[in-house]
């Protein structure tokens, strides 16, 4: 599913001529329309959101539209994952921002169709292991636990629980039962 935030912002008259999303109001009311439409959702969906002509946002937007988001896809009765995609550097940074810092003890990543500035094609807080396996799984498009423990130098199981805490915040999916993960 792929969701073009300009195009949702103009249907509710947020953006006239505007390329930024600002204020706690728009993101609730951008949240809003996106849940409407995860309505049609199947599991393991992967929701695009795409932020084609949108040069910037603030932290409350992100506050109010993409973290719910993250939370949304981590508590769904059945999973999904989210990808943002034609993010500018400021939408980058900001989201960044706002998703690293921890939310009532949750961690949140989003996964990105760029190489960012971190040097990982995901923003929020992560270690520098999950960062290495996450690289893995993008440049390999797949991976097993067997696979994380020959190239960390891990153990199998210590691969595997990496692989799962990165299932359950969503950075990675999970094919195959638990044996083996893809990139988002």
């Amino acid at each position: 599913m792929v969701i073009e935030i300009k195009k949702l912002a103009t249907s509710v008259v947020v953006t006239r001529k505007s390329t930024d999303l600002f204020t706690r109001y728009v993101g609730k009311l951008l949240f809003q329309k996106i849940q409407e439409k995860l309505k049609h959702l199947a599991e393991h969906e992967v929701v695009i959101i795409d932020f084609d002509g949108i040069r910037s946002v603030d932290a409350s937007f992100v506050d109010e539209c993409i973290v719910p988001l993250l939370e949304l896809s981590q508590t769904n009765a059945f999973p999904f994952y989210i990808k943002l995609v034609n993010i500018t550097d400021n939408v980058e940074y900001i989201v960044n921002q706002v998703i690293g810092m921890t939310h009532d003890q949750k961690r949140y990543i989003v996964m990105t169709d760029r190489l960012c500035k971190n040097g990982c094609h995901e923003l929020g807080s992560i270690s520098e292991m999950e960062k290495d396996i996450i690289e893995y799984c993008v440049i390999n498009k797949q991976a097993t636990s067997a696979d994380i423990a020959s190239f960390m130098h891990v153990s199998e199981a210590e691969a595997r629980d990496s692989l799962l805490r990165l299932y359950e915040i969503r950075a990675v999916r999970k094919i195959h039962d638990d044996t083996v993960f893809q990139a988002i």
